[in-house]
């Protein structure tokens, strides 16, 4: 028997919460598995079926009773943060999606750990680039039961649905998605953007999103739990994610491209192990700045849609990820804290190369100078800018930034 404990909690609203609910319900098929979250699970952030939620019971009975582990997972932050660390009796493992440059001291906190678990083949390189071994790329899944090619309901007969989702804030790239739509709306009177940009750590204030032009083309779909957004999804003709940067894959990107919905992502960073399957349009004339991150340009995210509405994407696969799920995912998971080999992540292509090395080793505060000079996210370097939306109402009346599944 393995008792596995999670630093962080479940929740059907948001990307850690989503990760550590699928994990849960992985592990709970496995006998040999005793899977719990340090923290009580809230049922009000669970909105699963009654077979799964039933399935999930001892998981949640065990949570947050601070039960001895054998193994367990920290939630790390940007800089290598966690408040919370439990003393076990095997391997220590952290996992982590970053976007930002480290610290020294962050670089050290790292080899505290007997294992670094982090969400895609960049975010391995600028570990590595750093002088941390101890790391191992595991991509998220998703779960193909739920997210799948099927009919649309024909909900909006002859509107060419635009979907965007992630949660608000500058590095999602939101400012470049609506300056995108007012421009592809004046072309195409069928355009209607569908937003899922609501998240429980959304920033609101200090990015321009003036929307009041186009707030009449515009549907909030509200905050939806994650095992509900699949039909979202395939109502949708397109899915725009102009990202500046993914530690991860963009699970809600994934989402979509597992549902069969034509996907166009920035060429950068994470996104780069969905661009190598083939899965998915690439924006390709991108300003990559000092750490890798990339502006992706508003005449090709215009042109990318317009292409997209006369030759809907068909990728050379039917499912060009479908060994990511999270069966494959948990499973790795365990694997890497047994010590039984994580040979995922292999070399990495010249643009992960490109794009770690571009990531400065100095602390951040000597890097902040570099900065790209229209990048969003932290003035100083360091600390995130928030989000202003101009035009939005509430989740009924074009408002933009208040619903949906996020990362």
């Amino acid at each position: 028997m393995t008792r596995i404990s999670l630093g962080w909690t479940c929740s059907s609203y948001f990307g850690w919460g989503v990760y550590c609910l699928n994990l849960a319900l992985q592990w709970s098929k496995r006998k040999e598995i005793e899977a719990q979250s340090i923290f009580p699970v809230q049922a009000a952030q669970i909105e699963i079926d009654a077979l799964a939620r039933r399935s999930l019971l001892p998981f949640f009975e065990r949570s947050g009773r601070d039960i001895p582990a054998d193994l367990y997972i920290a939630a790390l932050g940007n800089n290598c943060e966690t408040s919370i660390v439990r003393a076990v009796k095997g391997p220590k493992i952290g996992a982590m999606f970053f976007e930002w440059p480290f610290s020294k001291e962050a670089i050290a906190a790292t080899k505290e750990y007997d294992l670094i678990i982090v969400g895609s083949r960049w975010n391995e390189h600028v570990l590595r680039s750093y002088g941390v071994d101890n790391v191992c790329t595991i991509l998220q899944g998703v779960d193909p039961s739920l997210f799948h090619p099927g009919p649309k309901r024909g909900l909006y007969p002859g509107k060419f649905l635009i979907f965007s989702g992630g949660k608000t804030e500058p590095r999602k790239g939101q400012d470049l998605v609506v300056n995108a739509f007012r421009i592809f709306a004046e072309k195409h009177p069928d355009a209607v953007l569908v937003t899922a940009w609501h998240s429980p750590r959304r920033m609101t204030q200090g990015m321009d999103l003036d929307v009041r032009k186009v707030a009449d083309r515009i549907i909030d779909v509200g905050a939806v739990p994650n095992a509900l957004m699949a039909p979202i999804y395939r109502e949708c003709d397109v899915a725009l994610f102009p990202n500046w940067a993914e530690g991860g894959t963009n699970l809600v990107a994934m989402e979509c491209i597992a549902c069969g919905v034509p996907t166009i992502l920035s060429a950068n960073t994470g996104h780069m192990d969905l661009i190598e399957r083939n899965a998915a349009y690439s924006l390709k004339r991108r300003t990559i700045d000092a750490d890798g991150w990339g502006e992706s340009d508003i005449d090709e995210i215009i042109e990318t849609l317009d292409l997209a509405k006369r030759v809907p994407w068909h990728p050379k696969t039917n499912n060009p990820i479908a060994d990511l799920t999270w069966a494959s995912s948990s499973a790795t998971a365990r694997a890497c804290g047994h010590g039984d080999g994580c040979t995922l992540g292999p070399q990495a292509s010249s643009i992960f190369a490109r794009g770690a090395n571009q990531l400065s080793l100095l602390p951040p505060e000597t890097t902040a100078a570099r900065e790209h000079p229209r990048r969003p996210g932290r003035s100083d370097g360091r600390r995130p800018v928030a989000v202003s939306i101009v035009g939005a109402g509430s989740t009924h009346d074009g408002g933009v930034a208040v619903g949906g599944q996020c990362d």
